[in-house]
């Protein structure tokens, strides 16, 4: 995935962990803490305009303190933005201000998102999530690999492609995109699979991420009990859902709430 970034001259003394490479040089670098370490305080800000460039993010949380660092990751192939990015503050109280003041303000058209970007480990950093394992807790089950519900696929979207976005954040073993079983057309929902702790990285980043023109829906895939899978050639039994549908991985005739 190619780079956007802006990063003040001033400062990033210290160990320098704020420049080092990601995993497989893919995502947003680490960071050295979010607001509970360190004097700087690294948000996420989602939901961008793809007009909006880094001068304009830092005019806009250069009005609550100064701006350290702003990356605004792009698709690795085309260079288009990815609709979501990282700003840096100098200090936990500009970073604050910032989250009041900006989360859910209109940016470019858009209404966007602001939230504390935690360090890997910890959750990498995205939009807030309400759909991972019971009580909100991402892999509460503490699988060695995690399922996805990827939701509000477009139509036009294809495997690869959604293969090529979530294998910025680990290797994906299994990619699946449910189609109608008389028509053939694309039920506008996937589930993908990787290690728990890819999975959590790309849950985090690809949750309101636009991909062909919509905004995908992304949460930890819950296993329905009540379906049985009956009925088609499958990939086994039970039923997966995302939200709190349901869909039934088999092919037989589960419900499904988007």
């Amino acid at each position: 995935m190619s780079r956007s970034r802006s990063r003040s001259p001033a400062r990033w003394g210290g160990d320098g962990n704020g420049d080092s490479a990601p995993p497989n040089n893919q995502g947003p670098p680490k960071s050295d803490g979010g607001m509970a370490g360190g004097e700087e305080a690294k948000l996420y800000v989602g939901n961008l305009s793809y007009d909006t460039d880094e001068q304009r993010l830092r005019e806009e949380f250069g009005n609550f303190g100064t701006v350290i660092d702003v990356f605004l990751p792009t698709e690795r192939h085309t260079g288009r933005p990815r609709g979501f990015g990282f700003v840096t503050m100098s200090t936990q109280a500009a970073a604050q201000e910032a989250i009041s003041k900006m989360d859910q303000s209109q940016l470019d058209s858009r209404t966007i998102r602001v939230n504390e970007s935690k360090p890997r480990g910890e959750g990498f950093g995205g939009p807030p999530r309400d759909g991972g394992g019971p009580g909100g807790s991402f892999n509460a089950a503490g699988n060695s690999d995690v399922k996805l519900y990827v939701g509000n696929l477009s139509y036009d979207t294809q495997e690869q492609s959604l293969r090529e976005l979530f294998e910025q954040y680990g290797a994906v073993t299994d990619c699946f995109l449910p189609t109608d079983r008389e028509t053939g057309r694309p039920r506008g929902f996937a589930f993908v699979t990787l290690s728990a702790a890819d999975a959590e990285k790309a849950c985090n980043s690809c949750n309101g991420y636009e991909l062909d023109g919509r905004p995908l829906k992304v949460n930890e895939a819950q296993q329905k009990e009540r379906f049985q899978g009956g009925g088609g050639g499958g990939r086994g039994g039970g039923g997966y859902g995302g939200g709190g549908g349901g869909y039934n991985d088999s092919g037989g005739g589960g419900g499904y709430n988007d």
